[in-house]
C-alpha cells in the first residue's frame, strides 16, 4: 500500500518533513523524503517570492521549455538559471539556451546560410576524419551561464549539432522518444529519475514556460502535465510564463504569501482558482472576492480576474476537496526591469531551429539606481 500525499498531511507527521512513497508506472516505489513548507496540521505553506527569488538555503531545479526566453525574461533567467542545483533544457530550448548563451552579451555575430546551423556551428569541419562542431559556448557568448545538466526530448526541435555539441561536454543526452506524452512530462520524469540516483533534495521545480505562446493545446498540454507529474517527483512544478506564474494545489489545506509589491501593483495583483479535471469544493479567505464552501467548476463558477484583501498582508488561505490550478501575477517588471536593454531582433527571434536571421548583437546593461 502506498501512502499518498492527503492521506500523510491528514495523519498530521511532524512539522517540515514527511516521508512519501511514489509511484512510477513501471511499479516501482521511490520513497523520498519530503521537505516542505507543511506545519504541525498539514496544511501547506507557500512563499511565492522563493520562486523567482530563491533565498541561498533553498536548492531547485530549472527546467527551460522551448521558445520560453525573450528580451523581457532574459534577466530573470539568467538569474534563476545560475543558482539551480539542476537545470534541464527540453528539446528545442537547447537552441534557444545555446544562442542566447553565445549572443545575448556580444559583439554582432552574423549567422550565414551556407550549410551552417543556425547556431553557428560549422558541421562541414573534418578533423581526423570525424565532423567536428565548432560551437565553443565561451568564445563570444555569456560565459557565466552554466551548462544545462539533462538535455532531453524526442529531439525533433533541437539542432542535431548541438547534441554533438552538449553531449561532448557531459551534458546528460536523453532521448524520450515516447509520443503519448509531451516532452514537458517526460522531461519531468528523467528529472526525477536523475536527483534521485544522486540523493539530491529539492525545495521546488520552476518551469520556464513560453511568454507568447501561439498554441492553445500547448498551453492546455502544459497544464496536464502538472497533474501527471504529482506523482512523479516529490516536490511542486511551478511554471513561470512571463509576468504569470501558476501550480497546483493538492486536495487540503494551503496558504500562499504574497509580497506586498504585488499586492499593490495594479498590473500584477490578479490571482485565480481555476478547477481542471474535477469540480472543487473551495473556501478561501485574503482573497476580495472569496468563496464559502462554493463548488468551482467549468459550466459553473470559476475565480478568474481577483485580487488580494489587502488587509489581509498578502496572506491567502485556500482549502479545496479536489486538485486546483492556482495562477498569479508577479513583479517580473519591477524585479528583472528591462528598460536598460537594448535587445535586437535576433534574441526576439532565436526560439526557432530553423532561423538564420542575422544574429545581431543583443548588450543589456543594468544601470544602477544608487
Amino acid at each position: 500500500m502506498v501512502a499518498t500525499k492527503s492521506s500523510l498531511l491528514r495523519n498530521h507527521l511532524p512539522f517540515h518533513i514527511i516521508q512519501v512513497a511514489w509511484r512510477y508506472e513501471n511499479n516501482c516505489t521511490l520513497k523520498r523524503l519530503l521537505t516542505s513548507m507543511e506545519d504541525e496540521t498539514g496544511r501547506l505553506w507557500w512563499d511565492v517570492s522563493s520562486f523567482y527569488q530563491p533565498p541561498q538555503d533553498c536548492p531547485y531545479a530549472v527546467m527551460l521549455l522551448n521558445e520560453a526566453l525573450d528580451h523581457k525574461n532574459q534577466n530573470f533567467f539568467m538569474h534563476i538559471w545560475s543558482k539551480a542545483s539542476v537545470r534541464v533544457c527540453v528539446d528545442g530550448a537547447t537552441n534557444c539556451f545555446h544562442k542566447f548563451s553565445r549572443y545575448g552579451d556580444t559583439q554582432v555575430m552574423s549567422v550565414k546560410e551556407n550549410g551552417q546551423s543556425p547556431m553557428n556551428c560549422d558541421s562541414n569541419t573534418k578533423e581526423n576524419g570525424k565532423s567536428s562542431v565548432n560551437c565553443d559556448s565561451n568564445a563570444y557568448g555569456t560565459e557565466s551561464l552554466p551548462l544545462p545538466h539533462i538535455i532531453s526530448g524526442d529531439f525533433d526541435s533541437v539542432h542535431p549539432d548541438l547534441l554533438t555539441h552538449y553531449k561532448e561536454l557531459d551534458v546528460n543526452i536523453i532521448p524520450t522518444p515516447n509520443q503519448e506524452e509531451t516532452d514537458f512530462t517526460k522531461a519531468v520524469r528523467e528529472l526525477a529519475k536523475y536527483i534521485t540516483a544522486r540523493d539530491i533534495q529539492l525545495k521546488h521545480i520552476v518551469v520556464i514556460a513560453a511568454v507568447c505562446n501561439e498554441r492553445f493545446d500547448h498551453v492546455i498540454a502544459n497544464l496536464s502535465t502538472l497533474y501527471k507529474v504529482e506523482h512523479v517527483v516529490p516536490v511542486p512544478v511551478i511554471v513561470v510564463s512571463g509576468a504569470s506564474l501558476f501550480w497546483l494545489l493538492s486536495e487540503g489545506d494551503h496558504t500562499i504569501q504574497v509580497s506586498q509589491e504585488i499586492i499593490l501593483n495594479p498590473l500584477r495583483s490578479w490571482c485565480g482558482l481555476v478547477p481542471l479535471g474535477y469540480p472543487a469544493t473551495v473556501t478561501t479567505k485574503g482573497l476580495k472576492w472569496n468563496l464559502d464552501n462554493q463548488i468551482l467548476g467549468f459550466g459553473h463558477l470559476v475565480s478568474t480576474s481577483n485580487t488580494y484583501d489587502p488587509t489581509h498582508e498578502g496572506q491567502v488561505t485556500i482549502t479545496t476537496c479536489q486538485p486546483l490550478l492556482w495562477t498569479m501575477g508577479w513583479d517580473i517588471d519591477q524585479l528583472y526591469p528591462v528598460e536598460n536593454c537594448m535587445v535586437s531582433k535576433a534574441l526576439q527571434e532565436y526560439s526557432s531551429p530553423g532561423d538564420l536571421v542575422p544574429a545581431m548583437k543583443a548588450k543589456c546593461e543594468i544601470v544602477s539606481n544608487q
